[in-house]
């Protein structure tokens, strides 16, 4: 077949769906709430009582003197969707120099994120005895393993002090079925730890750091890690093979929905959501906040860094004297300065509210005003500043004085000195939205997007194997069912070139075209693309999305003829279209990240602008909608109710 390169869509546009999609499934480590003998000095987990029908709560005591493990995480790899275009080098070239890549606004939320991480903090209570701690995770989410090991150490020293437990984040499809981010291996890993936490409440934990050290292998090393942890792998086996297993996941999920957990991980430190430092001696060092008298905090210092003061609100944490006997937190009064952000009261997608919220966090004395760029006052800003995108955020002189400007270098390097104002770059921002109408028009025609046409453009690019890409498109497959044709629907890849030092386990042609889960990825993204162009929009959301379900970026290149046939997609016309057009497909699609300037997957873009909006059908199908000059009669149907546990788990993560 003769692949047909476009940059904008084909006759067929492509939509396609790649990644198996996985879920963080929650585990639970169950404890009751027993009454705890403070003079014990026992040095085992102690024993929980069973709680009231659905858990079995569990209480770690002292262990003799077990080393901690502490876990590296696993960095979640971007995954962009490409799509087939008739890209230039030349085009690619223009573009890129006529706009920012807007990619790098992720590190910035994530650092963003961060600090206001380390500023909050968990309130001091005096003359407790015990702390509860609740880990909503998924046994093989790189973030949730880290903080399992994190705590074990604290749990050996502190557990009769502990009342701990885990519960896992997934998908209860019913009739003992489940769904998790990252596949079928990581059901059964929640169910295995959980019957360890139910058989074996007193060593459960070491079993689990044991299988963290190599989570791919989850659950396939529970009965090794079992042995060596001292468990009797018969009733746990029992457990994880029957019908109890599934029921203790069904149980758990309850509790994670309860808490409305939808990240791993998601961690509770009585009642109040902690967002500390993930190693040992934060954990020691916020539990200890809730249990001064305990023993093991004696000789633990108040604080070591600013971070580790527990927040209060409206005010600056200071630690002095860090990590000493001596070492206190302080609070000052933050420095009040004054926020503009000029914005387009006409753009679909130009929302600047998360960004003015992180702002609020990171700057506390902040006060916001709202400019639009069609005002007396916005004309002048866009002229002064010679603001070429919106969203823009511009902050007088007086952040320099904050204490995030002084004491965060990797904050201050956001933003740009502009005629006496600090304005965050655009590249920070991901602001795409053209202040000039005409810049903007030209901008769009190299995109291939064309205005007027009441026939909105979606451009989603994943990685097939990304989880977050994966989310992405479980959720704008429902927006396709609903509006069909009425949208231009163009399922992308990301690609991306000399990566992993351009070796042949990522990347093809000799380091040219590389996917970031590996070359299996890459060679599933060329199917997912060969399938859009052969069968059509339909069969390709049906083929990605049962490939997120069925296989991984370990086993696609043989997995997904069974998933084809099953969907009764000639095999042998994607076997030929793989094997001639592959690097074909390869090239467009690397273009096409180019052209966009996408980093990360998912990327999402509406009309040619980067739609920065919750990631569920509903809002999707909304931003869509009001792209529409005559919106049809299916807007007005709500994805909401139908989508709940798609809405309840998006995410703003990105590969």
């Amino acid at each position: 077949m003769t692949k047909k390169k476009k940059i904008k869509k084909k006759s067929k546009p492509k939509a396609k769906k790649k990644k198996k999609s996985k879920k963080h499934t929650k585990k639970t480590h169950k404890k009751s709430k027993g009454k705890k003998n403070s003079k014990k000095k026992s040095k085992k987990h102690s024993k929980k009582k069973k709680s009231s029908k659905k858990t079995k709560s569990k209480k770690h005591s002292k262990k003799s003197k077990k080393k901690k493990h502490s876990k590296k995480s696993k960095k979640s790899s971007k995954h962009t969707k490409k799509s087939k275009k008739k890209s230039k080098d030349d085009l690619v070239v223009s573009v890129k120099k006529e706009t920012l890549v807007r990619g790098a606004i992720f590190g910035v939320v994530f650092l963003i994120i961060l600090f206001i991480a380390l500023f909050a903090g968990n309130k001091i209570t005096e003359n407790q005895e015990s702390a509860r701690l609740e880990f909503y995770v998924m046994s093989q989410c790189p973030y949730g393993t880290q903080v399992e090991d994190g705590i074990k150490s604290v749990l050996d020293e502190m557990g009769d002090a502990i009342d701990f437990s885990i519960d896992f984040i997934a998908k209860d499809l019913g009739d003992g079925k489940f769904e998790s981010l990252h596949g079928e291996s990581e059901v059964m890993g929640n169910i295995v730890q959980l019957c360890a936490m139910q058989y074996a409440p007193d060593r459960y934990i070491d079993m689990i750091e044991c299988m963290n050290k190599n989570a791919n292998s989850i659950p396939g090393n529970w009965e090794s890690c079992a042995k060596q942890a001292g468990i009797n792998t018969k009733s746990v086996g029992k457990c994880y093979e029957g019908n109890e297993g599934k029921k203790l996941l069904s149980e758990s999920i309850l509790r994670s929905n309860a808490r409305g957990a939808s990240g791993s991980p998601t961690i509770y430190l009585n009642d109040e959501l902690y967002q500390g430092g993930r190693d040992a001696l934060s954990f020691k060092r916020a539990i200890c906040n809730q249990i001064p008298d305990h023993s093991a905090c004696k000789d633990i210092p108040a604080c070591t860094q600013d971070s580790d003061c527990p927040g209060k609100q409206g005010k600056i944490p200071n630690c002095q004297d860090p990590d000493t006997k001596d070492a206190k937190c302080t609070y000052t009064d933050p420095v009040e300065v004054k926020l503009y952000v000029v914005n387009d009261k006409t753009c679909l997608t130009c929302d600047s509210s998360r960004i003015t919220e992180i702002s609020k966090q990171l700057f506390p004395g902040v006060v916001v005003e709202q400019v639009d760029v069609s005002s007396q006052k916005g004309e002048e800003m866009v002229k002064e500043l010679d603001l070429v995108y919106v969203p823009a955020f511009v902050f007088e002189p007086e952040v320099t004085q904050t204490y995030t400007w002084e004491n965060q270098p990797n904050v201050r390097g956001a933003f740009e000195l502009v005629d006496e104002k600090y304005k965050i770059k655009d590249s920070s921002t991901g602001a795409t939205r053209f202040v000039d109408q005409e810049k903007r028009a030209e901008f769009l025609a190299k995109r291939e997007v064309t205005l007027g046409d009441n026939k909105p453009q979606i451009d989603f690019f994943v990685m097939s194997y990304c989880p977050y890409g994966n989310q992405a498109e479980e959720a704008v497959a429902p927006v396709y069912e609903l509006l069909g044709d009425k949208v231009e629907f163009n399922p992308r890849f990301v690609i991306y070139t000399n990566y992993a030092d351009k070796s042949d386990n990522y990347c093809m042609d000799n380091g040219k075209y590389c996917s970031m889960h590996g070359i299996q990825e890459l060679n599933q993204n060329i199917r997912e693309d060969c399938a859009h162009d052969l069968f059509g929009d339909k069969a390709l959301f049906d083929f990605a999305l049962a490939m997120n379900k069925a296989c991984n970026a370990n086993n696609a290149d043989t997995c997904w003829v069974d998933v084809a046939e099953d969907l009764e997609l000639d095999v042998q016309k994607i076997k030929n279209c793989e094997d001639n057009e592959g690097l074909s497909y390869a090239k467009d699609e690397f273009e096409m990240t180019e052209l966009y300037g996408v980093t990360g997957s998912p990327s999402i873009f509406i009309e040619g602008e980067a739609y920065n909006g919750a990631r569920s059908p509903e809002a999707i199908k909304t931003a869509l909608c009001k792209a529409f000059e005559e919106a049809p009669e299916e807007c007005s149907t709500s994805l909401g109710e139908a989508n709940q546990q798609a809405n309840q788990q998006a995410t703003q993560g990105q590969c």
